[in-house]
């Protein structure tokens, strides 16, 4: 081995008498935990009982028993999995000009992190929706109450503060209005070159579209929603270089989206497409298709 190499430290975990599950043993040694721990250590919860303080006891039980390092790491993988959900389309989508409250949303969401990951991560990806009458505030009490059992105080002394805030609106990236001109912004950042930005718009005035393929002509073809016309692009105009990127969101799966077109002069001979897309039920933006016409 070089002077200049550094060994890299294994460290293997062993089952045994006294010792915590092997996947307790790795956030010991690591000081953290990844969502899918989390999700682990949530399955403990009792749902035979009526009970919320008896629901949670199997949980606080095992963090108290191991101690600060998983306490303190389970409450961090808490409070950033809340502010991942912490989003005005995730509000929206709950409430739907219902009377919003900051608590309640909050409490609301902790139904996701009691659920199985595949349900937390299909309520980010819109396509499994929290409801206003189940909510399980209980759990952001765990941490503190277990650390009190640890170190037999009171659960107010509870000392320790996460990276992340839960609170609802905490996530100002999560609460920004999405617009149309994010399109265009995303568009730019594709190229160095200067594009001629327009919006895709039907003649009913719409500007809702499905995107679809002719393969056989070669023709993007954009579908109102609103009035079924078709927008031709590249009719007549056989392209160089076709690629369609997606025809649905792969965030959320729909495949009605806002429609940008941007362009720029390659030479005197070609001239380049990309075609942005907003999704009308996620507000996540794409590239649905790039082409090089000949001009």
């Amino acid at each position: 081995m070089k002077d200049n190499e550094t060994k890299k430290e294994r460290h293997y975990y062993m089952p045994g008498p006294g010792k915590p599950p092997i996947y307790i043993q790795a956030i010991l040694y690591n000081k953290k935990m990844t969502p899918l721990d989390f999700f682990y250590l949530t399955d403990m919860l009792d749902w035979s009982q009526e009970d919320e303080n008896a629901i949670i006891e199997p949980l606080i039980k095992t963090l108290a028993k191991w101690g600060d390092t998983l306490i303190f790491s389970f409450d961090e993988m808490m409070a950033e999995l809340l502010y991942t959900l912490d989003t005005r389309k995730i509000a929206q989508s709950i409430y739907k000009g219902e009377n919003f409250s900051a608590d309640e949303f909050l409490y609301i969401r902790c139904v996701a992190l009691i659920n199985s990951k595949p349900f937390y991560n299909a309520v980010i990806a819109g396509r499994k929706k929290l409801k206003t009458d189940l909510e399980f505030e209980t759990l952001l009490s765990i941490p503190a109450r277990a650390w009190a059992r640890c170190h037999h105080k009171q659960s107010n002394e509870y000392p320790y503060l996460t990276k992340y805030c839960y609170e609802t609106m905490s996530n100002k990236e999560g609460w920004k209005e999405v617009s149309e001109d994010d399109i265009d912004t995303y568009l730019s950042s594709l190229t160095d070159q200067p594009l001629d930005i327009e919006v895709a718009k039907c003649s009913c005035g719409h500007h809702e579209f499905q995107v679809k393929i002719d393969q056989q002509n070669q023709v993007i073809q954009l579908i109102c929603i609103h009035c079924g016309d078709v927008i031709e692009l590249f009719h007549h105009q056989k392209p160089e270089e076709l690629k369609l990127r997606i025809k649905k969101c792969s965030n959320c799966k729909q495949d009605i989206f806002k429609v940008h077109i941007g362009t720029y002069i390659v030479n005197e001979h070609q001239k380049k497409y990309y075609i942005g897309g907003l999704c009308q039920k996620c507000d996540h933006i794409f590239l649905l298709m790039e082409a090089i016409i000949h001009i």
